[in-house]
């Protein structure tokens, strides 16, 4: 394979988490996603192009805005990196098909998701509702479609059991809506009895993080943590091991 291929998904993959970038900040405040143009959070200041490349333009500024100083996020170099690495690895797996797009926007919807759940523990049932649907399509099109839609049901099924047990059981809302759309736009795309592995992993990840963050910050075990960037890690690690395992076994095969 031309090495130009693998290096330009790279690259429109970073451009790309540029835009996610704008999602994460913009969602949960109600800006519009189109106008204005970007501009730093805290002196309100636009920003120009040549000061707006991903990765790169961080590098450059040393993580400080230009005009006032102030701090930028390692999310923005992060979130960038990370979707040209998705893009990459899909782009290797699949190469430019339909199955590149649909593992695309999953992905994609999983680090928005992350990166708005994190900050505001909130998420955003604009991309987990559609998702869902998406991910339904995607099952119908590999002929997955029973598997696929009991993935979505359980999946949301268990977490909206969850929320109203833990609900009832501690008096107080131990799991939002959105986890709940959230699990079964996973349980879509990963189909069943792939959305078990994901919620345990999702669960065992929360858990030790989870207890990692209170010894450090001390804070008192009824401090709420986001469980959405879990669930997406889970969603994420399942399909990344089940591509490999696929593409291990294909390669066996193809040598007997």
């Amino acid at each position: 394979m031309n090495i130009i291929y693998p290096v330009f998904a790279f690259l429109f993959g970073a451009v790309f988490g540029s835009f996610m970038n704008v999602l994460i900040y913009r969602l949960p405040r109600g800006v519009s996603i189109v106008k204005p143009r970007s501009f730093c959070p805290k002196c309100k200041k636009p920003i120009p192009g040549y000061e707006n490349i991903p990765i790169i333009s961080f590098l450059i500024l040393r993580g400080r805005c230009a005009r006032c100083r102030a701090p930028i996020s390692w999310q923005y170099p992060a979130v960038e990196a990370l979707t040209g690495i998705v893009f990459l690895f899909l782009f290797l797996r699949y190469g430019i098909s339909f199955d590149y797009l649909f593992y695309l926007f999953f992905f994609c919807g999983l680090i928005v998701i992350s990166g708005i759940d994190f900050t505001h523990q909130l998420i955003p049932d604009i991309i987990s509702m559609p998702g869902i649907i998406l991910g339904i399509i995607y099952q119908l099109t590999k002929h997955n479609l029973i598997l696929g839609l009991i993935g979505a049901a359980f999946g949301g099924g268990l977490i909206l059991l969850i929320r109203v047990l833990g609900g009832w059981a501690y008096k107080k809302e131990v799991m939002g809506m959105g986890d709940v759309y959230l699990t079964a736009m996973i349980g879509a795309f990963v189909g069943f009895p792939n959305i078990i592995l994901a919620i345990f992993i999702a669960a065992v990840f929360g858990a030790i993080i989870g207890i990692i963050y209170l010894a450090v910050t001390r804070k008192q075990r009824e401090t709420p943590i986001p469980f959405g960037p879990f669930l997406s890690l889970g969603g994420a690690v399942v399909i990344v091991v089940r591509l490999e395992l696929l593409n291990i076994i294909a390669r066996f095969s193809g040598n007997i």
